[in-house]
């Protein structure tokens, strides 16, 4: 029987319907820091060259900004000090997808584009594994930036948390080797969610 099983996204209708389920700080931090640039826009989505990264200071250490092109790639600008600790290297200009498992790189790209495209957000619960054996479970949520940039369709502010502690103690932090969503939330901004997107979970996860 095959590990992976799909799974449908549930979808809160605003930023604000789901402020109550995020757990971790950081994110909970940049989806009400994003909120209110999209009430200073009046609604439009923020463009990437107009964001502050000093008013998220508190949660920076697990906030990351990506470049997407569609079809292509999701790219690294800038990573926060505890993700480039978790991955044990540096993330600029490192293509997200290659870090996926290729099982499930499909769905993780139509999950980023989803991002950009329709726009819209989303929060994750992931479960990650490390090379000594320690698991975590996380927190992610991601919200789009618009691109003024050539070959750039749209930028993803995202951060990434983790909740729990290890379970196997170690002196020196070991490298994730694994981080898989076992539950994804979309988050409306205005514009819908393409509520035909199914993700790719481990089977245990629905247990």
């Amino acid at each position: 029987m095959s590990r992976w099983t799909t799974r449908r996204p549930e979808c809160f209708g605003s930023i604000a319907e789901a402020l109550p389920n995020f757990t971790t700080r950081s994110c909970k931090l940049l989806a009400t820091g994003y909120a209110s640039l999209i009430e200073r826009g009046d609604g439009g989505i923020p463009p990437k060259n107009g964001l502050d990264i000093t008013d998220f200071a508190p949660a920076m250490a697990n906030v990351a900004l990506t470049a997407v092109t569609l079809g292509s790639t999701c790219v690294f600008r800038i990573a926060g000090e505890a993700l480039l600790q978790r991955f044990g290297r540096n993330l600029t200009g490192v293509d997200y997808y290659e870090l996926v498992d290729p099982v499930r790189r499909d769905h993780a790209m139509r999950s980023m584009e989803l991002v950009v495209s329709t726009p819209c957000g989303f929060r994750t619960e992931l479960l990650q594994r490390y090379d000594n054996g320690e698991e975590y479970a996380a927190e992610a949520c991601a919200f789009p930036l618009r691109s003024d940039e050539p070959g750039i369709d749209g930028f993803i502010f995202l951060a990434d948390e983790q909740l729990d502690q290890p379970q196997v103690s170690s002196a020196i932090r070991s490298r994730m080797i694994e981080s898989v969503v076992t539950r994804r939330d979309f988050i409306d901004l205005g514009f819908g969610t393409d509520t035909s997107y199914e993700d790719l979970v481990p089977r245990d996860a629905l247990a």
